[in-house]
């Protein structure tokens, strides 16, 4: 089986996945940011996700919506706005990342140490060159 062929199958069972899950992979991926970078501006999420403004934009209002995060004007610069967790998104966060674990866990937690190490070796190596074409 081709390289690509296994990439899609691989795409296809996490797109599954994620739509078995109470929060979509991209809102799950977002929220993860906010809440490590807490604060963070529209700008900074785009430069870390790679992807426009209109795109997170949307994404943002979405969670915003949803009553996900907040969106708070800066003290120090009144044009600015950080957007920051509430705390329901936090709590879902934390649920959904406690999910995912357990997931994982049970699909790879087998894997010898070894295993496991040359798993993240090759992602790590398969994100860099994604993000560099």
């Amino acid at each position: 089986m081709s390289i690509e062929t296994k990439l899609l199958r691989l795409n296809r069972y996490l797109n599954m996945t994620a739509q078995n899950a109470e929060i979509s992979a991209a809102r799950f991926d977002v929220l993860r940011i906010i809440q490590e970078k807490n604060p963070v501006t529209l700008r900074q999420l785009c430069d870390i996700q790679g992807v426009s403004m209109p795109t997170m934009s949307k994404l943002v209002d979405e969670l915003q919506k949803d009553n996900l995060v907040i969106r708070a004007q800066s003290k120090d610069d009144g044009r600015q706005r950080w957007i920051v967790p509430t705390q329901k998104g936090l709590q879902i966060f934390a649920e959904a990342a406690l999910a995912s674990k357990e997931k994982w866990e049970k699909k790879l937690g087998d894997l010898s140490k070894e295993q496991q190490q040359t798993l993240l070796e090759s992602l790590d190596l398969l994100l860099e060159r994604l993000s560099t074409s």
